[in-house]
C-alpha cells in the first residue's frame, strides 16, 4: 500500500470509496434512500477541487496496486476560520477519512490518518479535529483507538431533506504522530 497525493484521475475512485463506505458504516444511521442516490461518479466541481493546489489543505489517497482503497481531505478548521484566515498555530480538521470497505481493518485508515496528522503538524495546525456522525460505532472505534475524545461540540449534517447529529472529537494536541498503534 502507498499513500500518495490525490489528483484530478483519482476523483471518480475517490467518489466510489466514499458512497461504498458511506453505504456500509451508516447504513441504519442514514435514511436508506439518501444512501442509494450517493454518487458513483465525481461532479465536476469536486474534479476541479482536487486539481487546486493548496497551502494549507490536502486530500491523500491509499493505493494498493492501481487502486485506491482510502481517502483523507484535511486542512483548517472550517468553523474556526475560513481557507483565507488559516494558517499555522490554528487546529486542523479531517473533513474526510474513508475506506473501502472491503479493505477495513487492514491498515489502511491509520495509515492515512498517520499521513494526515503528520501534515498538520508540519503546518502547526493542531490540535486535529473531526465530525463524526451520531452513532456511527465503527468510526468512532477507529477515532478513539488513533487517539480522538468527545470535546463536547455538537452540530448536524444536513442530507437530503434530513438532519442528523454530529459530535465533534479532537485529537489532543500534544500526541505524537509515532504513537500510533
Amino acid at each position: 500500500m502507498r499513500i500518495r497525493t490525490g489528483g484530478p484521475a483519482d476523483a471518480d475512485e475517490i467518489v466510489q470509496v466514499r458512497t461504498a463506505s458511506w453505504r456500509a458504516a451508516y447504513s441504519g444511521i442514514v435514511d436508506e434512500d439518501a444512501l442509494a442516490e450517493l454518487p458513483e461518479v465525481a461532479p465536476e466541481r469536486f474534479v476541479r477541487s482536487l486539481a487546486r493546489r493548496r497551502e494549507f489543505a490536502i486530500t491523500l489517497v491509499a493505493e494498493k496496486g492501481p487502486n485506491v482503497i482510502g481517502f483523507a481531505s484535511v486542512g483548517w478548521d472550517t468553523r474556526e476560520s475560513s481557507e483565507e484566515a488559516s494558517g499555522p498555530g490554528d487546529p486542523g480538521e479531517v473533513w474526510a477519512i474513508y475506506v473501502h470497505p472491503d479493505h477495513w481493518g487492514r491498515g489502511a485508515g491509520f495509515a492515512l490518518m498517520r499521513e494526515v496528522h503528520r501534515w498538520l503538524a508540519e503546518r502547526d495546525m493542531l490540535p486535529v479535529r473531526v465530525w463524526e456522525l451520531a452513532g456511527n460505532d465503527i468510526g468512532r472505534r477507529f477515532y478513539e483507538r488513533y487517539g480522538f475524545v468527545a470535546d463536547g461540540e455538537t452540530g448536524a449534517l444536513d442530507l437530503a431533506g434530513a438532519s442528523y447529529p454530529l459530535e465533534r472529537l479532537t485529537l489532543p494536541k500534544d500526541r505524537p504522530v509515532e504513537e500510533l498503534r
